[in-house]
C-alpha cells in the first residue's frame, strides 16, 4: 500500500513520519498537522485503521491573515531546544512553573527515577502526565503502566484523554476476561494495551502478577506510592514492575511518615545500580497558589452516658496495665486501638467490644481472641479493606476471663447507651445545618460512616473501601448533582478525589493520629482550580484525650514546616507516642 504525505485518520489529519511493511499489515506513524493533535505523535496498523490519503494543493492557497499568524506561531512553538517541552504546548492545563520542572529534569538527563511529593493540590497527576506526553512525544517509550488504588483509575483515565489526548485502558478482571475470549491462544493479553491503567491490590496478586510482569514497560506510573509499605505484597508487586521499567514516577504527598525505614523502602522502588532518585517536594506557598484556608477548633462537650463510657474503658484499660504489670510497646498500640474507636464514635466502640465478647463465649478461656476475617468476595481487585473494624488485637485480655466478661459486658451497654445520642454528632447536625452547603465529612472507621448516616438526618452520600468502582462513580456523581449534599467518607475512599469544583467544607469527626492525613483530608477541596476560602473544622471532644492529641499534632506540623528537607520531621515513635498520651489520660481520669 502507498502510502502518501499526509493522511485522515480517525477523523483526524496527519503528516506520516515513517511506514513499517510487515506481512499482513503496515505500521504508520504519523504526527498531528490540526488540532487538538498538533505535534501529537500515533501509530495505526493498516488496514485495521482507515488510512485516507489527503491530496496535496499544486498551488499556494490563501488564507485569512489570522490562520497565517496562527501557522507562524505554531512554526515558532516548534523551533525548540532539544530538551525543550513540545507536548505542554498543546496540552489542556494551565502552565504553571512548578508543574514543568519533572519533565524538564527527565528530559535533560538528570534521572529517569522520580519522587514527585509535592503537597495535596498541588498537581501530581497533571505533571505525571506531562512526562509521560513528552516520552511518547519523542518515541522514548512505548508502553506506559500506571499503578493506582482502585478508585482513582477512572480519574487518571480522563485525566490523560482530556489533557493530554492519551488514550488509556483500564485494565482488570473483566477486561482481561473479554480479551481472553478475543486473542490467540497464548498471547498474553497485558501485551495488548500500550498504555494501560491498573489496581496495585489486583495486579500483587499471584495469579495476575507473572503476566504483567512478562510484559515490558517503559515508565511505570506508581499513584499514592505512600501505600506501597516494605515487606508487603504491595512492595514486592510494585518493585518487580519498577525495576525492569525504563522510566519510573512515584506520586505521593505525603512521603514521610515517621517510619524511616518505609521511607527508605519508598525511595528504592525501582532502584538499579546507582540511578539517582530526583526528589521534588514543592509547598503551597512556596509556589504562590491557592486560597485562604481557615481551620476551625470546634469542642464538643461529652454527654453523662459518653463519659460514663469512657471511664468504664478506663477500667478495663487499667485493668489490663494491672494484669500485664509492664506494658512493652506493642501493648500500648493495642490498647489504642479500644481508644480510637471510642474517639471515632461510641457504636464504632460498642462493635468491637461485641465481637470480643462473642470470641469469649465462643473460645472459653482460650487467649488467641483474633477476630476470624472472612473473604470480601471482591475478584475484580476494587474494593479496600483499610477502614474495616480492626481485629481485636492479638493476646490482648486478661487472664480472669470471668473478670474480662464483666467489665467488657458493662463497657458495651455503656457504649451503646451513649451511642443513642453523641454529642458529636449533635454538633455535626447543627453545623451542616447552619452552613447550608456541601460538605465532605471524614472519618476513620466504615461502622462510624454509617452510623453517621443513619442518625444525620441530612441529605448524604456515603462513600467507603468496599464498594465497587460503579458504586463509587455512582456516589460521587449524585454528591456532584445534589445541592447541599453531605459526603460521608473514610479515608481508604477519600484518597485522591478532585473535590474542589464542588465544595469548599471538611469536617473531621475524630482527629487522625498520623498529620499527615489531616493534610490529605483538606487537600480533597484545597487544591489548584478551588475559588472560594477553604473551611476546615475538626471536631474536638472534651475531657478525653483528644484535646492533647490535637495538642501533639500541632507541635508535629509545626516541626514538619520547620524543617523543610529534614528526613524525618515527624518522628519515628509518634503514633506511639500518641497511644502512651491518650491511654495515661484515660487510666489518669477514670473514676
Amino acid at each position: 500500500m502507498q502510502i502518501p504525505q499526509y493522511v485522515r485518520v480517525r477523523g483526524a489529519r496527519w503528516r506520516v513520519l515513517d511506514v513499517r511493511t510487515y506481512e499482513d499489515c503496515e505500521l504508520v506513524t504519523v504526527t498531528g498537522v490540526a488540532p487538538p493533535y498538533i505535534g501529537v505523535e500515533r501509530r495505526f496498523l493498516a488496514p485495521f485503521d482507515i488510512i485516507q490519503a489527503i491530496d496535496r494543493r499544486s498551488r499556494p492557497r490563501v488564507v485569512r491573515a489570522e490562520h497565517w499568524r496562527n501557522a507562524c506561531r505554531h512554526l515558532l512553538a516548534d523551533n525548540r531546544p532539544p530538551a525543550g517541552l513540545a507536548a505542554a504546548l498543546h496540552a489542556r492545563i494551565d502552565l504553571l512553573p512548578h508543574q514543568l520542572e519533572p519533565a524538564l529534569a527527565i528530559l535533560r538527563g538528570l534521572g529517569s527515577r522520580l519522587l514527585l511529593a509535592d503537597e495535596v493540590g498541588l498537581g501530581k497527576t497533571i505533571q505525571a502526565g506531562l512526562v509521560c506526553a513528552e516520552l511518547l512525544v519523542r518515541g522514548a517509550i512505548d508502553r506506559v503502566l500506571v499503578l493506582t488504588p482502585a478508585g482513582l483509575r477512572g480519574q487518571w483515565r480522563d485525566e490523560f484523554l482530556k489533557r493530554f489526548s492519551i488514550h488509556a485502558t483500564t485494565v482488570d478482571a473483566p477486561a482481561l476476561r473479554t480479551a481472553a475470549a478475543t486473542l490467540p491462544v497464548g498471547l498474553n493479553p497485558w501485551s495488548t494495551h500500550p498504555i494501560a491503567i491498573a489496581s496495585i491490590d489486583y495486579v500483587k496478586r499471584p495469579e495476575v502478577l507473572p503476566a504483567v510482569a512478562a510484559c515490558w514497560w517503559d515508565l511505570v506510573i506508581v499513584d499514592e506510592a505512600h501505600g506501597v509499605g516494605a515487606d508487603s505484597d504491595r512492595y514486592l508487586a510494585v518493585n518487580m514492575l519498577a525495576a525492569g521499567a525504563t522510566y519510573v514516577l512515584l506520586l505521593t504527598a505525603t512521603p514521610h511518615s515517621g517510619d524511616r525505614r518505609a521511607f527508605a523502602s519508598l525511595c528504592g522502588l525501582g532502584s538499579l545500580d546507582a540511578d539517582p532518585l530526583l526528589v521534588f517536594r514543592r509547598r503551597r506557598n512556596a509556589v504562590r497558589i491557592g486560597v485562604p484556608r481557615r481551620v476551625h477548633i470546634t469542642a464538643a462537650r461529652l454527654s453523662a452516658d459518653e463519659r460514663r463510657m469512657h471511664r468504664s474503658l478506663a477500667d478495663y484499660t487499667a485493668a489490663v496495665r494491672a494484669d500485664r504489670r509492664a506494658l512493652h510497646d506493642a501493648f500500648w498500640l493495642a490498647l489504642s486501638v479500644l481508644h480510637k474507636r471510642a474517639l471515632s464514635s461510641a457504636w464504632s466502640l460498642a462493635q468491637s467490644i461485641d465481637r470480643r465478647l462473642v470470641s469469649l463465649l465462643a473460645v472459653g478461656a482460650n487467649r488467641s481472641g483474633a477476630q476470624l476475617m472472612l473473604p470480601l468476595g471482591d475478584p475484580d481487585g476494587e474494593r479496600s479493606s483499610d477502614d474495616e473494624a480492626p481485629a481485636w488485637p492479638a493476646d490482648l485480655g486478661l487472664a480472669d476471663a470471668d473478670h474480662e466478661r464483666r467489665l467488657l459486658t458493662e463497657l458495651s451497654a455503656h457504649a451503646r447507651t451513649a451511642a443513642r445520642h453523641e454529642a458529636k454528632l449533635a454538633m455535626l447536625r447543627r453545623l451542616l445545618r447552619r452552613v447550608r452547603e456541601s460538605a465532605v465529612v471524614f472519618t476513620e472507621y466504615r461502622d462510624t460512616l454509617l452510623h453517621i448516616s443513619r442518625v444525620l438526618d441530612l441529605p448524604c452520600v456515603v462513600l467507603h473501601g468496599g464498594l465497587t468502582a460503579r458504586e463509587r462513580a455512582a456516589a460521587l456523581a449524585a454528591f456532584a448533582s445534589e445541592p447541599r449534599t453531605v459526603l460521608l467518607t473514610t479515608d481508604a475512599a477519600g484518597e485522591g478525589l478532585n473535590l474542589h469544583q464542588r465544595c469548599r467544607l471538611v469536617v473531621n469527626v475524630e482527629l487522625p493520629w498520623n498529620p499527615m492525613r489531616l493534610e490529605q483530608r483538606i487537600g480533597r477541596v484545597d487544591r489548584i482550580g478551588q475559588q472560594r476560602t477553604v473551611h476546615a473544622f475538626h471536631l474536638i471532644a472534651t475531657g478525653t484525650g483528644e484535646p492533647r492529641i490535637l495538642q501533639r499534632l500541632t507541635q508535629r506540623i509545626a516541626a514538619a514546616q520547620a524543617e523543610i528537607g529534614a528526613p524525618d520531621p515527624l518522628g519515628i515513635d509518634d503514633e506511639l507516642a500518641i497511644a502512651r498520651l491518650v491511654i495515661g489520660e484515660a487510666f489518669d481520669d477514670r473514676g
